[in-house]
C-alpha cells in the first residue's frame, strides 16, 4: 500500500528537502543496504543476522551461516533449498557444490533480502530524492562522504569539534568583567577535559559533549552543513543572594556562564544541576 500511494518517493523528498535546509539526515540505513544502494560492492558474508526484523529469515540466515559440514549442507539443500535459488544462488542443487560455497550462500540471501527483494521501494525513495537537485545521484557519487547522513556511524563529539562550535561574547578588554570572564572560561575549558577524560570530580553521573550541545542548541549533534549561525557564549553577574545556574537560549543558540565561580568542580555542579532538571523541558 505504501509502494503504490507513491510513500517512500515523498519520504525521499522531505529527506532531501530536510538535509539541503540543515537536517541531521536520515540516519537509519543499515552501512551494508546503503553500500547497495549507492552500486558498490559490500561484503556481506559478515552481515549480522540478528538485524534481520523478520523472526523466519533470521532462523534461515543462522542455519546458512551455522552450515560446516557436509552433512549440515545437505540438510540445507533438503530444507531450505527452494528458497535459496529464489535469493539467486541456483547452484544450491549442484553435485559439486560444498562448504566452502556457504559464505557466498549466506550472501545471495543476505544480499536478496535486504536489497533485491525491496528494489521497488528503493527505486522510488532514491527517486523522491533525486526531485531535489538530482540528490541522490550526487550521494551515489560521493558516497563515503554522505555515509554521516544515511549511516549512523556513532561517532561522540571530540572536545576539539565541541570547542570549536562556539565564540565567545566578551566585555571590554581590561575592565573587571573582562578578567572574571577570562577566569570563567579557563574553568569552562577544564570542565570540557573532565568531560572528554570521563573523569570528572564530583559523583553525579558525567556529562557528555552531546548534553551541552542539545542544552543550547536543541540538537544533539552538528547538522550536516553546520549551524545556520555560530553557538556563542556569554556571561552573566551573579546574584548576592542565592544561586544562579547557567542558562541557554536555543533561538539565538547562546550558552550564559556566571562571570564569578569558584573553580571547575562548581561550574561543573552547576552546569550538571542547570541541564539535567531541564531535560523534560517541551516534552508531554
Amino acid at each position: 500500500m505504501a509502494l503504490e500511494e507513491n510513500k517512500y518517493e515523498l519520504a525521499g523528498k522531505l529527506i532531501a528537502w530536510s538535509v539541503a535546509h540543515g537536517g541531521p539526515g536520515l540516519k537509519s540505513l543499515d552501512p551494508c543496504l546503503y553500500q547497495l544502494m549507492c552500486t558498490q560492492e559490500c561484503q556481506l558474508v559478515d552481515f549480522d543476522w540478528h538485524l534481520i526484523p523478520d523472526a523466519d529469515i533470521q532462523d534461515k540466515l543462522q542455519k546458512i551461516s551455522s552450515c560446516k559440514t557436509t552433512a549440515d549442507l545437505q540438510r540445507l539443500q533438503t530444507e531450505l533449498g527452494d528458497w535459496i535459488c529464489e535469493c539467486g544462488f541456483l547452484g544450491i542443487y549442484r553435485h559439486e557444490i560444498s562448504i566452502r560455497d556457504v559464505p557466498k550462500i549466506y550472501s545471495f540471501a543476505v544480499r536478496h533480502y535486504i536489497y533485491l527483494r525491496t528494489s521497488n521501494m528503493i527505486h522510488q525513495f532514491t527517486k523522491g530524492l533525486n526531485a531535489y537537485g538530482q540528490f541522490w545521484d550526487m550521494v551515489s557519487t560521493h558516497w563515503v562522504e554522505f555515509l554521516p547522513i544515511f549511516t549512523n556511524m556513532h561517532e561522540p563529539l571530540s572536545r576539539s569539534t565541541f570547542t570549536d562550535l562556539f565564540q565567545i561574547h566578551w566585555s571590554k578588554s581590561g575592565t573587571e568583567k573582562r578578567k572574571a570572564e577570562e577566569e570563567t572560561i579557563q574553568y569552562w575549558e577544564l570542565v570540557l577535559k573532565m568531560i572528554e577524560d570521563k573523569k570528572p570530580k564530583v559523583p553525579e553521573n558525567p556529562l557528555h559533549f552531546e548534553e551541552i550541545l542539545t542544552f543550547i542548541t536543541g540538537a544533539d549533534e552538528v547538522p550536516p552543513l553546520g549551524f545556520s549561525q555560530k553557538p556563542s557564549i556569554h556571561f552573566y553577574q551573579p546574584e548576592q543572594r542565592g544561586c544562579r545556574l547557567p542558562y541557554a537560549n536555543t533561538c539565538m543558540m547562546g550558552l550564559f556562564l556566571p562571570r564569578v565561580v569558584k573553580d571547575e568542580v562548581e561550574l561543573y555542579r552547576m552546569l550538571l544541576r542547570a541541564i539535567r532538571d531541564s531535560a523534560d523541558f517541551g516534552r508531554t
